[in-house]
């Protein structure tokens, strides 16, 4: 029977059976799309050894990473979190797992290494994810505190690996601070531990950190540092009086794992953060100073160093010096940072110097000028170092952080990847 000779009432039968299937397809195709969605890619190849590199420059990336056990690199994305390896590598190579959520974006991640490594990230829905760094399978899924509602990573992702918002590490375990509680995972299970009121009220929360065995965070209100045991959860006595700033001192990634603290009050103090102590320590009150292999390292001017001094971190004794070579007319580098058994000067002309915490010998001097990248000048606007790995994040001169990212990065390939 032809369609022209089909009564009519079953034409229009036919036509919304027709419409009624489109519309279905059409909406489930809406939902495979747009519908919520967890995508877990793992890893297909066995988890890589460790890879300790050369003095030098390696290469220059588009995103930066946070580099775990000298094994892998751990990258964000607005609403993904993926590994590459091996660390050493000039690009990003091809990912070696990934997690991908939607609708959520990423708001923070941190890594625990050692026998069990999880990638933790935390995400605008107030789910928090742990990875298994060598399989990219997920260890353990949490409800927790939002931190964020958004991803701030940029194009480089680097505040998100490097800085996230109220997630750190300690020795045993992954703290996120959020605006009602403080909270603390097991790293390798995800079962929490212990909560208790955040010690700050959110109007009153200044910058906070983690040492191996605390949590610190400056109350603006009460112009002092309140503090908690991390492994119980326990209040621990507060620190400083008229405290108006706290400066974390050499950590191992953003503010996780601090070795110290600096405070600017009435006079400057700075404390070494040693188990669930808060020492004294005189040099860490000179502004710039750092912690390497247990000496506090201090110069009169960290942005132009000509002389460095390491010191015993409690009593401020010298135990050695280090200064430029008689005839070196490189220009003063800057005290840049720490990283396990070194302190790492950078120079103007971009030459990177390690010096011996331990003896204050002078172990290496690099340039870390690429051969195919212009010979101009840039600022760090951050960096992060992992054994002798060194990340700079480097932007263009003087821009302010307000600048849309083609006028703040110093190149479509602003991460720089060394090793000192």
């Amino acid at each position: 029977m032809r369609w022209r000779t089909l009564p009519r009432g079953a034409r229009l039968a036919v036509i919304g059976a027709v419409s009624v299937a489109l519309l279905a397809a059409a909406g489930l195709v809406a939902w495979r799309v747009l519908g919520p969605a967890e995508v877990v890619t793992p890893a297909r190849k066995p988890y890589p050894g460790p890879v300790i590199p050369a003095p030098g420059p390696i290469g220059v990336l588009v995103s930066a990473p946070l580099v775990l056990d000298d094994r892998i690199r751990v990258y964000a994305t607005k609403r993904q979190v993926w590994a590459d390896a091996p660390p050493n590598f000039k690009y990003e190579r091809s990912a070696l797992w990934s997690l991908r959520r939607w609708p959520a974006q990423l708001v923070g991640v941190v890594a625990v290494g050692g026998d069990h490594p999880v990638v933790v990230s935390s995400w605008s829905d107030g789910e928090l994810v742990g990875t298994d760094a060598r399989t990219g399978e997920i260890a353990w899924q949490q409800r927790a505190e939002t931190l964020g509602d958004a991803y701030t990573g940029r194009r480089t992702g680097a505040s998100t690996v490097y800085q996230p918002p109220g997630l750190f590490t300690t020795d045993g375990a992954v703290v996120l601070a959020g605006p009602a509680h403080v909270t603390a995972y097991d790293p390798g299970t995800g079962a929490r531990r212990w909560q208790q009121p955040a010690p700050a009220a959110p109007d009153c929360r200044g910058d906070d950190l983690t040492s191996a065995q605390q949590y610190l965070v400056h109350d603006t209100c009460t112009d002092t540092v309140r503090r908690l045991d991390t492994g119980t959860g326990t209040g621990l006595p507060d620190l400083g009086s008229g405290v108006t700033a706290v400066e974390p001192v050499t950590c191992a990634v953003g503010h996780s794992r601090c070795q110290g603290i600096r405070l600017t009050a009435p006079a400057a103090e700075g404390l070494l953060l040693t188990g669930l102590a808060a020492d004294p320590s005189p040099p860490l009150a000179t502004p710039g100073a750092v912690l390497a292999g247990g000496i506090a390292a201090t110069a009169p001017d960290p942005a132009a160093v000509t002389r460095l001094d390491g010191r015993d971190p409690r009593t401020g004794d010298i135990r050695w010096n280090w200064q430029p070579a008689a005839g070196d007319t490189t220009p003063p580098p800057r005290l840049l940072t720490a990283s396990g058994d070194r302190v790492l000067l950078l120079t103007p002309d971009h030459t990177l110097i390690a010096v011996s915490a331990e003896s204050g010998k002078e172990l290496s001097r690099t340039s870390l000028q690429l051969y195919y990248e212009p010979e101009t000048a840039y600022d760090v606007a951050g960096f992060h170092t992992s054994g002798r790995y060194l990340v700079l994040v480097r932007t263009l001169p003087g821009a302010p952080v307000t600048a849309p990212d083609d006028d703040y990065y110093y190149s479509p390939r602003p991460v720089l990847l060394a090793a000192s």
